[in-house]
C-alpha cells in the first residue's frame, strides 16, 4: 500500500500514533475491493490521518467524523525492506499542505447500493468511514483533495491535489 509524492507538501512526523493505528482492521470491514485477506492490520500508506480528540499530538486513523490532518505516508509497520520506524518510535510521517500525490488505497464500492465507484477529474474527495479516500461525502464535509487522475486498468492509482 503506497503513496507516491508528485509535488511535496509538508511532511510531519511529530504526532505519535494511537494504539489503534497498529491494530485497525483493513480487510472485510470496508468497501474497498483491492484489499485482500493478506492486507496487514494498522493504518495504510495513503489512508487518511485524523486529529486525536484529545489535547495532545496524537494521530488516529481517519473516519467520516474526525477532522482529517493529512495522509499517512507509510503503513504502521513502515515500508517493506526498510527499518520499521513506526514500530520502533510510535511515529510515522503524515503528509499535508497542498501536496500532489497518487494513492493505491481508496474506496472502490458505493456504500449505499454496493455498486462500483467511478471517479472523475475535478471531483472532491472525502474520508470514508474506514479512513480511505472516497468521492462520497459520508458526513465528514471536510474536503481532503481534488481528483487529478482517475484509476484505470493500466494505472490503478488515484491522483489528487490535497486541500488539507
Amino acid at each position: 500500500m503506497a503513496l507516491s509524492i508528485l509535488i511535496r507538501g509538508q511532511q510531519n512526523s511529530l504526532p505519535v500514533l494511537s494504539d489503534e493505528c497498529f491494530t485497525k482492521a483493513n480487510y472485510g470491514e470496508n468497501t474497498n475491493t483491492t484489499l485482500s485477506v493478506n492486507t496487514p492490520r494498522g493504518v495504510l500508506g495513503g489512508s487518511v490521518a485524523a486529529v486525536s480528540p484529545g489535547l495532545d499530538y496524537t494521530v488516529v486513523p481517519g473516519n467520516a467524523t474526525l477532522q482529517p490532518t493529512g495522509l499517512f505516508m507509510n503503513n504502521s509497520a513502515g515500508a517493506a525492506f526498510e527499518n520499521s520506524p513506526a514500530v520502533a518510535s510510535g511515529k510515522v510521517a503524515v503528509i499535508k499542505g497542498q501536496a500532489s500525490v497518487e494513492v493505491d488505497v481508496y474506496e472502490t464500492r458505493n456504500i449505499a447500493d454496493d455498486a462500483n465507484l467511478t471517479y472523475a477529474v475535478g471531483e472532491l474527495l472525502y474520508s470514508s468511514a474506514q479512513g480511505l479516500l472516497s468521492n462520497e461525502d459520508a458526513g465528514s464535509q471536510t474536503v481532503i483533495g481534488l481528483v487529478t487522475k482517475v484509476p484505470s486498468v493500466s494505472s490503478p492509482t488515484l491522483g489528487l491535489d490535497m486541500r488539507i
